[in-house]
């Protein structure tokens, strides 16, 4: 028999056994059309398209990440960008800063693109100061475990955790701070007992004097849960016993937080009871029973002194609750840009199927005092409040301010984009808590540090009695 014939009679039995392999791998049947419909149906075709993902697929993927696509693609559905899945690092970051108190080492840091992380400084007498962390030590390892490759979320939790805990962190030091593997850094180890970290949102209370006058000054970065009480109470009375005869609230790249520490600070600075701060409307009938507004609960105020509110337009969402509600009131003369103008409410609701996670969603729309729509629902709309200077720079090349947002009774607009850069950049200064040598280690932060700032001027200027020329 020719040989080419005996050896492909020998093959046939393996190239049918192959053939019927490939025919069901590659013609698989993921099972009969399903005959459920409405929600049970959803339910099937996406069991259907994970199962296709995770046999075809040409690539490493993880179960689990398929479910968070599946999760976010439903929230971003509506293209509100403030309506999102909160995956569980991101929900427990979220929860924690919001709560404005956590336990970890009290350092500040910078992300590496190693996965590597440069500490700035250390908050004096801290946990991490107290251990021997010291500025521009750079950590690439926690408990063991290489942070290198890693994402700063997860590197970030591990370095947190419960109070009276300790962390080992290997740590390398004397070489060049964004780089986790710089062979000329020594290296340390060093353990830290985890303590309680306050996040502070109320910053740089201070006197100024102005034609004889004293005036104070405080900075609000956010809206925490310990914002109003302790810490902004503490500011304003600190400021009354420094013989403050004016206050200015600068309300400046503040892009938000919690709406009942924001009703509560308006609340705080009018004597009138049962004035009106803030009330919702909801275009969704389903959620019109939870319609609400807030009111002032007593004629206590913490005090009684001219105030001066300034805004830019990252200035957004609790802290245009403020600035409107005591506009409206006639409480506060507000100077500086329109607001960012994001008049809408969003309840964070936890998956009842997994506690884990927790989703964002819009559910209402909210009115100044005198009934002033704050949010622009432009059809542009497709961003939220920047919390860095370079992601809304409108007003410069060319674009137009937004209609939304509270007008300040005197606008007086960043000149360009470079002043709005030095501004930013100095507010995010004054709020560390480090040592100035720790955050001034570069020629653009000192620059940014004093910088001119025209609205702070203003605002001075105004409460000392001064004319203010906006176009100075």
């Amino acid at each position: 028999m020719n040989k080419y014939f005996v050896i492909t009679f020998a093959m046939l039995p393996i190239i049918v056994i192959a053939g019927v392999i490939l025919l069901n791998v590659f013609g698989r049947d993921y099972g009969p059309p399903p005959k459920a419909e409405g929600t049970e149906k959803e339910l099937a075709m996406y069991l259907e398209v994970r199962e296709i993902m995770l046999t075809r697929y040409d690539g490493d993927l993880e179960p689990e990440k398929l479910m968070d696509g599946a999760l976010e693609g439903l929230s971003e559905t509506p293209r509100d960008p403030y309506t999102h899945i909160n995956v569980p690092i991101d929900a427990a970051a979220q929860k924690t800063a919001l709560a404005g108190r956590f336990f970890g080492i009290g350092v500040s840091i910078n992300a590496n693109e190693d996965g590597s992380i440069w500490i700035r400084g250390a908050v004096r007498d801290g946990p991490a100061d107290k251990a021997g962390v010291k500025a521009n030590d750079v950590i690439f390892s926690v408990d063991g475990k290489s942070c290198l490759g890693q994402s700063y979320e997860a590197t970030q939790a591990r370095i947190r955790g419960e109070e009276g805990t300790k962390v080992r962190l290997s740590v390398l030091r004397g070489g060049d701070p964004k780089n986790g593997t710089d062979p000329k850094a020594q290296k340390l180890d060093i353990e830290v007992t985890r303590g309680e970290i306050i996040s502070w949102s109320v910053h740089n209370e201070r006197i100024f004097e102005r034609e004889g006058r004293k005036l104070g000054y405080v900075r609000v970065s956010d809206f925490h849960d310990n914002t109003f009480e302790p810490q902004l109470k503490d500011a304003v009375s600190s400021l009354t016993r420094g013989g403050a005869q004016g206050l200015v609230l600068d309300l400046r790249q503040n892009g938000g937080g919690k709406v009942d520490v924001a009703t509560a600070m308006v609340d705080a600075f009018v004597k009138e009871k049962d004035a009106l701060i803030v009330f919702t409307r909801s275009r969704n009938e389903r959620n019109r029973k939870d319609d609400r507004e807030a009111r002032t609960r007593d004629e206590q105020a913490i005090t009684d002194l001219p105030l001066v509110i300034l805004v830019d337009r990252n200035s957004a969402s609790a802290t245009e609750i403020v600035t409107g509600a005591l506009k409206d009131m006639g409480r506060a003369l507000v100077v500086g840009e329109r607001s960012f103008g994001k008049g809408i409410v969003q309840n964070i609701i936890t998956l009842k199927t997994d506690p884990g996670y927790s989703i964002n969603v819009t559910t209402t729309q909210y009115f100044t005092p005198l009934g002033r729509r704050v949010h622009n629902s432009s059809e542009n709309d497709i961003g939220g409040p920047r919390t860095s200077w370079h992601q809304w720079p409108y007003g410069f090349e060319g674009r137009t301010p937004r209609a939304g947002g509270i007008r300040p009774h005197i606008e007086i607009p960043y000149r360009d984009l470079p002043e709005l850069k030095l501004v930013a950049r100095r507010l995010t200064l004054e709020e560390s808590r480090l040592p100035q040598q720790a955050i001034l280690d570069n020629d653009y932060d000192k620059e940014a540090w004093n910088a001119e700032d025209r609205m702070l001027e203003a605002a001075l200027n105004i409460l000392a009695g001064k004319p203010v020329n906006v176009r100075d």
